[in-house]
């Protein structure tokens, strides 16, 4: 025998026994369909329901718009504290002044703004499910 017919003949007779080990296993059977899943029938939400959870939408609105306007406060003060410390001008630190004192008003502005919106927004009676007229503001003045 030679080497390559020793090689050989180990892998043919391997191939043989798998070809005959294969013939004698049956075919897989096919899978069970799973089980039916159970129908969830939901309720329609109620309009107090819907109410409510536009009420807080609003709020969560108003804080989220209250809490950028006080980033973005923070930020402009952090921006006016270094131009002051980097500025020896008396005049340049006069008109610092005045432009802070101007966004500080816009920033009171924004936030008494933003309270009005959420204030002024009508409230349902959840007994009556009448609309309430909104909180009377001191805007008018």
């Amino acid at each position: 025998m030679t080497n390559s017919s020793r090689k050989f003949l180990p892998m043919a007779l391997a191939t043989l026994f798998a070809g005959t080990a294969m013939a004698q296993v049956p075919p897989p059977k096919p899978a069970s369909p799973p089980p039916p899943r159970p129908v969830v029938v939901s309720q329609p939400p109620s309009a107090v329901g819907v109410q409510q959870w536009q009420r807080q939408v609003d709020r969560q609105q108003t804080q989220n718009q209250q809490n950028q306007n006080a980033v973005r406060e923070q930020m402009r003060q952090g921006n006016l504290d270094r131009q002051r410390a980097n500025t020896t001008n008396p005049a340049l630190l006069n008109q610092l002044d005045s432009a802070d004192r101007s966004q500080q008003e816009l920033y009171r502005a924004r936030q008494e703004d933003a309270n009005r919106r959420y204030q002024a927004t009508p409230r349902t009676d959840p007994d009556t499910r009448r609309v309430e007229p909104a909180k009377p503001s001191s805007a008018g003045r």
